[in-house]
Parts: structure tokens; C-alpha cells; sequence
């Protein structure tokens, strides 16, 4: 758009100079002319990126959310297909289920056991009761048989919450999808041994959660930017189709002016920062936003309460940009 206005003031020239002559060419008229033209075209870029900033770096983003199983285990079978939508809890893949299985099972006849313990120390219990009215035997040996049924019943109740633990565990063998998406890049297979360490990551998982849609400016350019500001932004893998939108969020924070807690001081080098600052928007056709691909690149204008004037500009050179993406981009 720059080379636009400078053509555009360039054909002044001829007009002026070569065609009609209404002035003399001399050089003090034609520092002139290009001194005004300088700051003609100066005060109209200050302007345009003042009150209509644009972006080229405007993209598509969603959580990627790393599957990391809660067990441990040889996967038995994967269920999904890359790139293949599935909805929230659908199968992912299975673990060998045997080991937990063998769990859930002992503690299982755990239970049973204790509860036999249980039902003989209450038999031997009553019948010691009895013979205590009768003095036949000491106080002491009922207290004995009340206590082994108070054991009885704590282990039941012990091996009650450790078998909730392993039917868990068992049901965590079958690893579901966390919300509704897709696996990009699946590469475990059958036969694959997974840990539950967050580290390890078994696949990789695009949620469709939300669909959100950022773009970075300089800080410079950003200023005057507000929340509710308008905005239009084109994609390059849509071609000719201009999207308007509204900003939700102003993020004014960067990355190279945080400090952590360390024993190491920071290193002030001297080289001036250039971080960017960024935007969340939300476009006016949320359907239209939920289709399209994590990833997208484009390119994004901004429409301030200030200098409306000037925002034919972005809307031209947007509208340019949108057509020339018809062209492979580099």
C-alpha cells in the first residue's frame, strides 16, 4: 500500500511537471514537491498504523492436550485413525487389562475371606457370651472373639477402598477421548509399552474445546487498540473472503520481560526488546470460526474508535491481500 501512495503521488509529477507544466521544473520546485510528498505520505502511514494497524501474523489456534494414561502397560489395540474426528469418551486406545484385572480378582476374595473370618468370629462370639453367663470360660476369651470381629470388619473396609482403587485403575486401561477432536500425528501401535509419566507423552490430542483466533503487533502500533475494536481478517487457505470479527481480549504481556525465581541474576544486554503484543477475536460467524483448520494463517486489520478515515486503507489492502492468497503463498 506504501508503494501505492508513492506511485499515486509520483503521477503529480508528471501531471504537474510534464504535462500540463503549471510548474516550473527547477530544482528548489521539485525539492519542494518531493519534501511535501515525504510528509504527505509520512503523516497517511503514522495514521494508518496508528488508527487501522495490521497483522500478518494472525492464526487459528486450539489445546493441544498431551494423552497421558493414568496406568501403565503394553497397548493392546488403538482404536483411533489420525486426522479422523471422534467425539468425548470415545476409545483411544487399550492397555493390557490382566494385571489390573488380577488385582480387582484378589482383592475381591480378600473380601470374601474377611467376611468369613467376620461370620466365624460373630459365631464364636454369641457362643462365647453364653458360656460366660455360665462362668464356663473367662471374660477375656469374649473380648477375644469381639476384637477378631473388629478386625474382620476393618479389613473388610481396608480391602473395600483398595478395591475401588483397582476397578479405577482397571477402568483407566481403556484410555477415552477428553473432549471432542482428532489425533494429527499417530504413531503408537499395538505392542507399544506406555507409562503414566506426564513427560511421556502417548499422543498428542487437537480438542475442538474452542477455536480461537490471535495475531500479534508491535507495541507501537497497538496503543490506541481496545476491547470491542472492529476488526476483518482473511485466510490465506481461504482465498477472496474477507471475515469480520470483534476483539475479546487485548493480552498486553510478553515473554522477555517476565522474571522467574532463580539463583541466577537477569542479563541486561542492551539490545533493545521487540516483543509484540497480541489479540484474541472472536468473529461474527462463530460456526464459520469452528471450521476452520488449527493452524491458519492470515492476515488481520484492526478498526479503532479514532481516524475512520483512514481505515479504507486496511480495508483496501486487505481486500488485496485476500485476492493475491488465490497466488501460493511462500
Amino acid at each position: 500500500m506504501i508503494v501505492i501512495l508513492i506511485l499515486f503521488y509520483s503521477s503529480f509529477y508528471f501531471l504537474f511537471f510534464e504535462k500540463t507544466q503549471w510548474i516550473k521544473k527547477t530544482i528548489r520546485n521539485i525539492s519542494i514537491f518531493s519534501g511535501v510528498g515525504v510528509v504527505l505520505i509520512a503523516s497517511v502511514v503514522f495514521s494508518w498504523y496508528t488508527f487501522s494497524p495490521i497483522s500478518a501474523d494472525a492464526r487459528v489456534v486450539r489445546y493441544v492436550i498431551p494423552i497421558v494414561p493414568n496406568v501403565k502397560g503394553q497397548v493392546q489395540e488403538v482404536y483411533v485413525e489420525p486426522m479422523t474426528p471422534v467425539k468425548k469418551d470415545s476409545k483411544l486406545f487399550q492397555i493390557d487389562p490382566s494385571v489390573y484385572q488380577f488385582n480387582v480378582s484378589k482383592l475381591k476374595a480378600q473380601i470374601e475371606q474377611f467376611k468369613a473370618q467376620k461370620t466365624l468370629a460373630e459365631i464364636n462370639l454369641k457362643r462365647a457370651n453364653s458360656l460366660v453367663k455360665t462362668n464356663a470360660i473367662a471374660q477375656a476369651d469374649a473380648d477375644t472373639w469381639q476384637a477378631n470381629k473388629d478386625i474382620a470388619i476393618a479389613n473388610i473396609n481396608a480391602t473395600k477402598a483398595s478395591l475401588a482403587s483397582a476397578q479405577w485403575q482397571l477402568e483407566e486401561t481403556t484410555v477415552r477421548a477428553p473432549h471432542d477432536g482428532f489425533v494429527p500425528n499417530l504413531q503408537l501401535r499395538p505392542g507399544n509399552y506406555v507409562t503414566s509419566i506426564p513427560l511421556a507423552s502417548s499422543m498428542a490430542f487437537v480438542s475442538d474445546e474452542s477455536s480461537d483466533i490471535v495475531a500479534s503487533f508491535s507495541q507501537s502500533s497497538i496503543r490506541r487498540v481496545n476491547t470491542g475494536d472492529t476488526i476483518e481478517i482473511t485466510f490465506n487457505t481461504i482465498p477472496g473472503k474477507v471475515f469480520s470479527g470483534k476483539i475479546q481480549k487485548v493480552i498486553k504481556i510478553s515473554s522477555q520481560a517476565q522474571l522467574t525465581a532463580s539463583s541466577t541474576l537477569p542479563t541486561m544486554t542492551g539490545a533493545p526488546l521487540n516483543d509484540r503484543w497480541g489479540i484474541r477475536v472472536t468473529l461474527d460467524n462463530e460456526q464459520q470460526a469452528k471450521e476452520l483448520p488449527q493452524g491458519a494463517a492470515g492476515t488481520l486489520a484492526v478498526y479503532t474508535s479514532e481516524g475512520k478515515a483512514i481505515h479504507v486503507i486496511s480495508k483496501v489492502t486487505l481486500r488485496i491481500k485476500a485476492w493475491l492468497s488465490y497466488l501460493t503463498s511462500p
